[in-house]
């Protein structure tokens, strides 16, 4: 394990402490989170999550029973074209 010390100054150390703070994380793991991948060293799972994430929240609030009943003929399956 390395240790870094950045400079910043009291303008940026508030940003990021806030930023983190809404994160729900320290300021360590905020800085390695924005850091990894622009580097290049996500994990899978990270870069698989950011490819979607523009989804997310994409669709307006819908009703869940009509959802299911709108898409239900989706989910039937054919038997006779797995034949």
């Amino acid at each position: 394990m390395v240790t870094m010390t950045i400079h910043a100054d009291e303008v940026f150390a508030v940003a990021l402490r806030k930023y983190a703070a809404n994160l729900g994380k320290s300021v360590n793991q905020t800085v390695k989170d924005v850091f990894a991948p622009l580097l290049g060293l996500a994990r899978k799972d990270d870069a698989e999550e950011s490819r979607w994430s523009r989804f997310v929240g994409a669709l307006p609030d819908v009703d869940e029973c009509a959802w299911d009943r709108d898409i239900a003929e989706m989910r039937t399956i054919d038997k006779e074209m797995w034949k």
